[in-house]
């Protein structure tokens, strides 16, 4: 296999990523601190490298692509591809691969803990006795076994909450791509939206951001939850309105919140969820374990030395599949299996 440049976004994964990629005889160059398109432009022009492994979403923008000759592939190191132009890399004949394996159990077990932490009101118990208050008697929280959850985004992480959120005892519904309910557990009910919003206690949210579901958590779905019900999002903070979400917690139409990820990472002071009630915000940090970073690396840098040594590609890693019909010998990418 011929000496493949990969440039890596962000230094803190090298070791992991290069224990795959230097014995494959790639050569791996990386970018550190913060990268806006103009960076990621200076980097690209003028082609030289073939492949891309990327975390922390840089901006991989139609005019990024569009200076990046010769690049052969995009490896993302986690699940989001919110940050690549995918018609663009499409056109241009660009595979787009991730590793969304690697964060699915430590984003599952964030979401359990938050929709724990809410339903029990951990947080402001916790304030209320450091600041010398001890109000046993006043306190009477609510289990979980016998509520419902609902799950929008049935995917990896979603399925890994279903059968945690099963072993508690909740009732588990779900929405998302209609290929979902194969893969779901048996006794996971797959429903519309619609009908999830209206019927579960816990909204969980594990969908991708796409222009379809940017801001769908809004005015309009609140009103078709159940008073009280609470929200959960481990996904991409865009999918919520936060200005309705907040509205609605303190109005007390949502009973709590929990968010790690939000619209503009970090925040400003304007963000009306930070002085929202029952809400607990995490700084995106549901995937950050070291075992799950390290997968990260090891899957990102696989993906790419399967691409190029003509290995088995598995097609659920690859986001634009139809990337494929554009490409000049499908052959060439090796077999193509599910």
């Amino acid at each position: 296999m011929k000496t493949i440049r990969v440039l890596m976004t962000g230094d803190d994964l090298v070791d992991a990523a290069s224990r795959i990629l230097e014995p494959a005889g790639a050569s791996l160059e990386t970018m550190s601190g913060p990268i806006d398109e103009a960076r990621m432009v200076r980097a690209l022009s003028g082609g030289g490298f073939d492949a891309l492994l990327v975390r922390a979403n840089p901006p991989l923008s139609r005019a990024v692509l569009a200076v990046a000759d010769g690049l052969a592939m995009i490896s993302k190191m986690g699940a989001g591809v919110d940050s690549v132009d995918l018609a663009a890399a499409t056109e241009r004949g660009i595979p787009v691969m991730t590793a969304g394996d690697a964060n699915a159990d430590a984003t599952a077990e964030m979401t359990i803990a938050l929709i724990m932490a809410l339903r029990r009101n951990i947080v402001r118990l916790d304030g209320r006795v450091k600041a010398g208050i001890w109000d046993r008697g006043a306190y009477l929280g609510t289990e979980l076994r016998g509520q419902t959850l609902g799950i929008i985004g049935l995917g990896r992480i979603g399925r890994r909450v279903a059968a945690i959120a099963q072993a508690l005892g909740l009732r588990v519904i779900a929405s998302g791509r209609p290929d979902a309910a194969p893969k779901a557990r048996p006794d996971v009910t797959i429903v519309s939206t619609e009908r999830l919003l209206a019927e579960a206690d816990i909204v969980s949210l594990h969908c991708l951001l796409n222009p379809a579901t940017r801001g769908f958590i809004n005015g309009a779905a609140i009103a078709m939850m159940k008073p009280g019900a609470l929200l959960v999002n481990t996904a991409r903070g865009a999918l919520i309105n936060e200005a309705d979400v907040a509205d609605a917690l303190r109005s007390g139409r949502l009973g709590g919140a929990a968010f790690d990820t939000l619209s503009t990472e970090p925040p400003t002071e304007a963000n009306p969820l930070l002085a929202a009630p029952n809400t607990i915000i995490t700084p995106h940090i549901a995937a950050e374990t070291a075992a799950t970073l390290d997968r990260m690396a090891v899957l990102g840098a696989e993906n790419i030395v399967s691409w190029f040594a003509q290995r088995s590609i598995v097609l659920d890693r690859l986001v634009n599949r139809d990337v494929l019909e554009r490409l000049t010998d499908v052959n060439a990418v090796g077999a193509v299996s599910e």
